[in-house]
């Protein structure tokens, strides 16, 4: 596969302490020094993993129980600062709460450490010494295994926070393609995060324009007539998204716009009608995985659009924005489709998603409907452009 970057830093941050653990000549100070780190890098481990437990629940799945209750005690100021700002609930409240875990843990860590790590040492010591070198350096490189697993969980979380605020297409293309940091991040991060940044939804789809020229003039204008064109010189230039132009992507149906009626109801504000869409949008259509992962090789095979979404309720990302958009036209909503990059939570890749315009509140709300399916809140969500960049209008209605 090449070099990449990504994994020979992951797989440095994992030998390096155990190298160095092995390298160490038996001594009674090293020892106890040693037994004393792995006693550290133990409590580093388990309070570093508790805290991001814990930040989880409270301020993302604080439903019910003691974490509803701490949550419920939290200035109202820092909740309303904090909300839809995942990463940085995250970057600011896991180190406040591992400080307060760690200053706990050496209430029962220092008597340990001082009643059995210390005589511990000394035996081991004694022991060691009857051993060969090789023996003697696979202990120190043991001692060394929970600062190595620290370092490399700390080192995948870091990648993948700053490929929310940094994309940089070289590192976010390493990162996708690095198979150590994909396993770490789906066996160790993703399940402590549990989806509240990772969404688990692809965005590496065909979303982006493709043009066709040639053929004769009557196969031409069968094909303008079915999908729409434009002229540079004498060309004929069909452009399409997913096999589809917008304007048949976005065409909509008589249960549709019954549909989106029924969901609006009585409402009156243009943003609570926005929302009432985007809720029924994100949880009735399913994200289809197989399409997502073959439609840029095999484009012509599947169906898209706003009628295709709405009668098989499953779809892609420019699936769910068309059938936004035909259920906002019904109710007298003006909205927009933009293109442009999505953070799945692992990499950067094509995407799709909507604005909405705000008539009461004068201003285009951003909101993200494939993202919504995982349960998040993607409407008018403060860091939305975390995890979407590089937006482009491609159409209004």
């Amino acid at each position: 596969m090449g070099f990449n970057a990504v994994t020979v830093l992951l797989a440095a941050v994992f030998l390096i302490p155990l190298a160095a653990g092995a390298a160490r000549g038996p001594s009674r100070r090293k020892m106890l020094d040693s037994l004393g780190s792995l006693l550290d890098n133990v409590e580093l481990l388990a309070g570093f993993l508790l805290s991001v437990y814990i930040t989880k629940n409270i301020f993302f799945e604080n439903n019910s129980g003691v974490f509803a209750q701490i949550y419920e005690w939290i200035p109202g100021w820092l909740k309303n600062f904090l909300y839809g700002r995942d990463v940085l609930t995250y970057i600011l409240i896991v180190p406040i709460i591992l400080l307060f875990i760690l200053l706990i843990l050496r209430i029962f860590t220092t008597p340990f450490y001082r009643h059995v790590i210390a005589p511990l040492s000394e035996a081991i010591y004694r022991k060691t010494c009857e051993m060969g070198k090789f023996i003697r350096g696979l202990i120190g490189a043991l001692w060394q295994l929970p600062r190595a697993i620290l370092g490399v969980l700390v080192c995948t979380l870091i990648l993948n926070f700053s490929g929310y605020y940094f994309y940089m297409p070289k590192m976010a293309k390493w990162m996708g393609e690095s198979g150590l940091y994909q396993l770490i991040y789906q066996n160790a991060i993703h399940p402590i995060l549990n989806s509240n940044i990772a969404k688990q939804i692809p965005v590496i789809v065909n979303d982006s324009f493709r043009n066709l020229t040639g053929g004769t003039e009557q196969e031409g204008e069968t094909l303008v007539e079915q999908i729409g064109k434009r002229f540079i010189g004498d060309a004929v230039i069909i452009e399409y998204f997913n096999g589809v132009t917008i304007d048949e992507a976005i065409k909509s149906t008589s249960e549709i716009d019954n549909t989106a009626a029924e969901i609006v109801g009585d409402e009156e504000s243009d943003t609570k009608k926005a929302y009432l869409i985007y809720k029924w949008v994100s949880k009735n259509i399913e994200y289809d995985f197989e399409k997502a992962e073959n439609i840029v090789h095999n484009t012509w095979k599947y169906k898209s659009g706003s009628i295709e979404a709405f009668s098989t309720r499953k779809g892609i990302c420019f699936d769910y924005s068309c059938l936004y958009i035909s259920m906002c036209r019904a109710v007298g909503l003006k909205v927009r489709l933009i293109t442009g990059l999505g953070y799945s939570g692992t990499s950067w890749g094509d995407h799709a998603w909507n604005q909405v315009w705000s008539e009461n509140e004068q201003r285009w709300i951003n909101l993200d409907t494939t993202f919504g399916s995982s349960g998040k809140n993607y409407f008018d969500k403060p860091d939305f452009f975390v995890d979407h960049r590089d937006g482009k209008v491609q159409g209004e209605w």
